[in-house]
């Protein structure tokens, strides 16, 4: 029978208020009946105190569930007792014991009845009240019953001790849930009675006081292993509350940072909401932190785990007293403000992003840490509360797609960006807007002999509901949604289809997005070139910087795998800011492709010029072959032809153009450009281009 177990309710009933994660307002309101914070991780000394109140609470109700019994037995036997005694010369007095004692009775059982648990301190005080009034009562019962034993005749004296130890031993059963009230019972009621007995000489009375104290004995006994027995399931449900909280716990608490978790963050945001319409109170701030998987990639687990709880640290010190801060996963933090206004939410913002003004330190070592953050706050009420969140997380996206490392609060004009990115992400599914992606061709050709040695496939999307959606928006926005696999195998089926019909000497280049490089890349590949007859020889796949940076082993398992089935590898956009030749040492490229941005100063600038000639040097040193983009005009082709340079793409040689044009021109086998022009040496050691003005063949 559980039901003395109420007062769990604050102990098991906490949620997650576990967490440290949360205000100190929210904390607070689940302390427990002793005033203590309940915070995880949970201590021993916690468990303790808890049991320990458990054991006073379950105590009070089982007396006060045993009090009636306690007088009604004691009531009974005095009552018999009193009769049996005065047999034959009854009085007035004969009864009045029954009589005080059935009026004290009942006042003590309304008293318990309607009693209610007063709370550990007042419950142990009361405790004591109750040992010193079972002493107190068992020496009245056995001086009593001494006094009526004395006074009546031989026939009715041995009924007497009988009744005193069945009224002393079903007191003491009674209150076996308070072991030292029902031993004080025990001993004052029986020792002075056996003494008596004893004292009588009389060998009936003196069996009887024997027998009396043996019984006695065992009944201690009895009723200490009952207590254990009664101790042992509170203990019980006691672990099994222990065990909730530790539910509750990882239920609702981050088990590494000590914040809020995700679910619990969520529960106080949808606790806060509000009616429609209603003044908005809250603000919800979300930060993601930049580049935290290198962290883990490079310096290992440790010293990622050892970031997290230093910026869970910096969030709580810098957020107010009252806000809600969570950990919803990996690297993204969350913080529930009280928006007071639009003023306070902007001041505790500026203070939150103090969390990256200064340097982690982390096992001796200076870690830069920075992050992007989105807020959503406003003036009324959504239908919603989950609308606050993914505003938040409109304005985290374009936090970190401004790369600035500032606060970005949602406009509305995010919302439209969004739905544009929705659209995008989705029209895979759309038979009709992906029919309208199409690939172009941008030729690639020998400086030597001006013809085309192969092309990039390019996309061209004039989307039915957005009209035209830019290459670099696409897979954007389809790699971030990872759904870039879908467009890429539409886009290269649709360039296999036209590129088989081409002669076997031009090559056809494609452009894969960071997301796709993994093991599932080279069986789509395979499989597509099979269906289309395309001999993965001719086949050249580019790939950025930035899968490299991603997984650089999951980059060099996949580049071995396209190798293995023929297929050729280049590195795209080399140059074009991150720290390539550090990946040139780990990884052999088939073809590297000078991004255009070096070239776009080279014909004005010498400074352009020499880092250009450094970048290609680089690449003979290591004797990989390679193409400059973006080749626009005469000049350019002039210095990269000067520099050794032997294949080019760009507008100068070449605009993309559709299938049907591409192919006419490769059948006609003429060359794309003329040979380069003429450099005249002048006295600065410079050089002058002398622009003979050569018409581009292809796409005007």
């Amino acid at each position: 029978m559980m039901k003395w177990f109420r007062s769990d309710k604050k102990v098991a009933g906490t949620g997650y208020h576990l967490c440290a994660g949360f205000s100190r307002d929210r904390r607070a309101a689940v302390a427990g009946d002793d005033g203590r914070e309940h915070s995880c991780p949970d201590q021993t000394d916690a468990r303790r105190d808890d049991f320990d109140s458990m054991l006073v609470a379950a105590q009070f109700d089982s007396l006060r569930d045993q009090v009636p019994n306690l007088h009604l037995i004691l009531l009974v036997n005095v009552t018999f007792l009193a009769f049996i005694t005065a047999v034959g010369h009854y009085s007035s007095l004969t009864f009045l014991p029954s009589l005080l004692l059935a009026a004290g009775s009942m006042s003590r059982v309304i008293k318990w009845r309607r009693m209610s648990y007063p709370g550990v301190a007042a419950t142990r005080l009361l405790f004591r009240s109750t040992i010193r009034t079972s002493i107190l009562f068992g020496l009245i019962l056995a001086g009593w019953s001494i006094w009526v034993m004395a006074r009546s005749d031989q026939d009715a004296a041995p009924f007497i001790p009988f009744f005193a130890a069945l009224s002393t031993i079903a007191c003491a059963a009674c209150l076996v849930s308070l072991p030292a009230a029902a031993y004080a019972v025990i001993w004052s009621g029986t020792v002075p009675m056996v003494l008596a007995m004893l004292a009588s000489r009389d060998t009936a009375m003196m069996a009887a006081a024997v027998n009396l104290s043996v019984i006695a004995t065992l009944i201690f006994g009895w009723m200490r292993r009952q207590h254990l027995q009664f101790r042992g399931i509170v203990r019980a449900h006691a672990d099994t509350i222990d065990k909730e909280r530790e539910v509750a716990t990882f239920a609702f608490c981050d088990q590494l940072t000590g914040l809020a978790n995700r679910r619990a963050f969520m529960s106080g945001l949808l606790a806060s909401q509000r009616p429609e319409g209603e003044p908005l109170n809250v603000a919800v701030v979300l930060i993601d932190l930049d580049d935290f998987k290198l962290v883990n990639d490079k310096l290992g687990h440790a010293v990622g785990d050892a970031l997290l709880c230093g910026i869970a640290a910096r969030l709580q010190h810098f957020a107010p007293p009252d806000a809600t801060c969570a950990r919803l996963g990996g690297d993204e933090f969350a913080i529930l403000l009280p928006g007071v206004d639009q003023a306070a939410t902007e001041a505790a913002v500026r203070d939150i992003a103090r969390v990256f003004d200064a340097p982690l330190v982390i096992d001796e070592a200076e870690l830069d840490v920075f992050g992007s953050i989105g807020i959503s706050a406003g003036d009324r009420w959504p239908d919603d509360a989950m609308v606050l969140m993914r505003r938040a997380d409109l304005a985290l996206y374009e936090s970190k797609r401004n790369k600035r490392h500032a606060p970005f609060f949602f406009r509305d004009e995010l919302q439209m960006r969004s739905d544009r990115r929705r659209v995008i992400e989705t029209s895979y599914l759309d038979p009709v807007a992906l029919d309208t992606l199409d690939v172009v061709f941008q030729p690639i050709v020998r400086v030597a002999t001006g013809k085309v040695m192969g092309c990039e496939a390019l996309a061209r999307w004039v989307h039915p509901q957005l009209g035209r959606i830019p290459p670099d928006e696409l897979f954007d926005v389809a790699d971030r949604a990872r759904v870039a696999h879908h467009f890429t195998r539409h886009l290269l089926r649709r360039a296999l289809q036209k590129a088989r019909h081409w002669p076997d000497t031009i090559v056809l280049s494609f452009n894969v997005t960071a997301g796709e490089v993994g093991d599932a890349l080279q069986p789509m590949i395979a499989e597509l070139c099979a269906a289309h007859d395309f001999s993965p020889s001719r086949l050249m796949i580019e790939i950025t910087e930035t899968a490299l940076m991603r997984d650089l082993a999951l980059a060099q398992r996949t580049i071995d795998d396209l190798r293995a089935m023929g297929i050729r590898v280049a590195l795209d956009d080399f140059g074009a800011g991150f720290a390539s030749i550090a990946y040139l040492k780990s990884i052999r490229f088939d073809l590297i492709k000078i991004d255009g941005g070096l070239v776009t100063a080279i014909a004005e600038s010498a400074l352009a010029r020499q880092l250009l000639a450094g970048v290609v040097q680089l690449c003979r040193a290591i004797g990989t072959p390679i193409v400059v983009e973006q080749v626009e005009t005469e000049a350019q082709l002039t210095i990269v032809s000067l520099l050794g340079v032997e294949k080019v793409q760009g507008y100068l040689v070449g605009r993309p153009v559709s299938d049907p044009a591409f192919t006419a021109f490769v059948a006609a086998d003429r060359p794309a450009v003329p040979p380069p022009p003429p450099v005249l040496a002048t006295a600065g050691g410079g050089a002058t281009v002398v622009n003979i003005g050569w018409p581009s063949p292809i796409g005007g």
